[in-house]
């Protein structure tokens, strides 16, 4: 049951880093507190978020296993505290932009916590564990949700001090991933080398040799030890690495499981980050002045469901290759609708019940479309 210890370890990583209270009520925050306008939290401050991540995704997704995953978890952490101390220490516009650049380093890191568990289990647990760090970062999210709607309704804390909870929770997360186990071995820059493999074979022929009585060859076997320390070379494993990573990609993406699969992902993050992003500015749209708020509950209840949906889903035994895009297409359907009626309600009950429908249908099939598409394509776990 290693699988399940390392994944028990990853998991509390990930709930400590999505305890983040003070994002509930991060746009009342901003235009309340920071004084900020409406328009320059919309065009100003939130874009930078979409652009660091797009920008420092590639970044992460090419060097995450070239440094095998443990040092891109501790920067996640590292981006979050400079993000939220940013967020409480700035006043002007230049600084929240740069806060909300780290925040997209901090989204982009999280590919690691991801994949680092892949290289760590094999791959008949995929779709358990896929669904264990989903679960968890879901858990996180809808503690925060819930401890900052009872503070705020309770005025126990205020916007400002829920930010210095939220620094809290990922400086714990930081400390936190100084303890993983590290990944000795990763699926493109460390592999078991053929040529390790070629050694012990011809370590076999030796001693099949000296057994027989018949003069062994130094000439060979320096040889053997020359091809080896070539073979160890950074740049060997750099070209070998970046050829597995072109195989993989010809594999992966001249199936059409993977490639609608992928799409899925990918498009329906769009969308979610986007719904993400800016859903508390369509809010305060449907809000009438000295209403309160209950986005900390919306936030509990759609991460709360989420978890157990994504937790589910991990234990559920469906044929998708079969049933994949008769659901893919439905769920589509509704979060289309579901946006299409919210940009013109301005009932907050409606628009509350659409996003968390919206975030518990995305969360669960990204989780399906995750597990799926690595099965399809992921080599044997190292």
């Amino acid at each position: 049951m290693y699988w399940v210890k390392i994944s028990c370890i990853l998991c509390m990583f990930g709930c400590f880093k999505d305890f983040r209270p003070s994002e509930s009520f991060v746009t009342d925050y901003l235009t309340g507190w920071k004084n900020f306008t409406a328009s320059e939290v919309n065009h100003e401050i939130y874009p930078v978020t979409t652009y660091s991540y797009l920008s420092t995704l590639i970044i992460m997704f090419l060097i995450t296993d070239f440094i095998r995953y443990k040092p891109i978890i501790i920067l996640c952490g590292l981006s979050g505290i400079i993000s939220f101390l940013l967020i409480i220490l700035g006043k002007i516009v230049l600084v929240l932009q740069i806060a909300k650049f780290f925040f997209g380093l901090f989204m982009s890191a999280e590919v690691a916590y991801y994949t680092y568990i892949y290289a760590k289990v094999d791959k008949k647990h995929y779709q358990e564990v896929t669904s264990h760090t989903k679960a968890a970062s879901l858990f996180g999210r809808s503690m925060s949700g819930i401890i900052a709607q009872l503070t705020a309704s309770f005025d126990l804390l205020n916007y400002h001090q829920l930010n210095y909870l939220t620094l809290s929770s990922i400086s714990i997360a930081t400390v936190w991933s100084f303890f993983l186990p590290r990944v000795g071995q990763s699926i493109y820059f460390h592999r078991v080398s053929a040529s390790d493999d070629e050694e012990n074979n011809a370590a076999a022929v030796q001693q099949t040799i000296d057994q027989s009585g018949q003069p062994s060859n130094p000439r060979i076997s320096s040889c053997d030890k020359n091809d080896k320390t070539q073979s160890d070379t950074l740049l060997h494993k750099i070209r070998n690495a970046y050829a597995l990573l072109w195989k993989h990609f010809v594999l992966a993406y001249t199936n059409y499981r993977v490639i609608k699969w992928s799409a899925w992902w990918s498009l329906s993050t769009c969308g979610y980050l986007l719904v993400a992003t800016y859903s508390q500015l369509l809010w305060q749209t449907a809000v009438k002045p000295g209403d309160r708020i209950y986005n900390g509950a919306v936030d509990f209840a759609y991460a709360i469901v989420g978890a157990m949906s994504v937790f589910s889903v991990g234990k559920l035994r469906l044929n998708w290759a079969l049933l994949g895009d008769i659901i893919c297409s439905l769920f589509a359907f509704l979060e289309g609708c579901i946006l299409l009626t919210s940009s013109y309600s301005y009932n907050i009950w409606f628009l509350y019940t659409g996003y968390i429908i919206f975030g518990v249908i995305y969360h669960t099939m990204v989780t399906v479309a995750r597990c799926v598409r690595c099965n399809y394509y992921c080599g044997p776990s190292p």
